[in-house]
């Protein structure tokens, strides 16, 4: 079964964030990760953005429990960003998504499968988009990361 606190309130697949992987995969990238953002090891730590708590990633002023996102769909009592009246004309919105096409991920386009299907079935399908081509293994999807953290082979979706 799949774990659907990684399908993304904003429309993004949690499974394929930096610090969401080196969490669960590595203890080499939580190293690398907390040198980068200047934390412990142990700071980098999320489950995903429908269970954001207290103890979730919080040294970006973007992701986590810092996220924006999360805090005005809380704070409107939605779960999803295209659940909200104002999605279409929402400059927060449509900030992050105009940025997330420069990493190859659609959240516009996510956020309609989600709602058209069930969101289970999309967080399926996005658990097999992003794996190593290579091993097989779940892959970082990010500015940063470049390869495959477990073989090294480019990453490729």
């Amino acid at each position: 079964m799949s774990d659907t606190s990684l399908i993304g309130r904003c429309g993004l697949y949690c499974g394929h964030c930096s610090i969401h992987r080196a969490y669960k995969d590595s203890e080499r990238l939580r190293g690398e990760f907390a040198k980068l953002y200047g934390c412990t090891p142990e700071e980098i730590k999320c489950d995903g953005c429908q269970t954001v708590n207290g103890y979730s990633w919080c040294k970006e002023a973007k992701w986590g429990k810092n996220c924006k996102m999360i805090k005005c769909l809380d704070s409107k009592g939605l779960t999803y960003c295209n659940e909200c009246p104002e999605f279409d004309t929402c400059a927060m919105f449509n900030e992050f998504a105009v940025d997330n096409l420069k990493i190859g991920v659609d959240v516009k386009v996510n956020l309609a499968a989600i709602k058209s299907k069930k969101p289970e079935e999309w967080l399926s399908e996005q658990e097999k988009i992003w794996r190593c081509r290579e091993c097989g293994n779940p892959v970082i999807n990010s500015e940063l990361v470049k390869s495959c953290h477990w073989c090294g082979a480019k990453v490729t979706v």
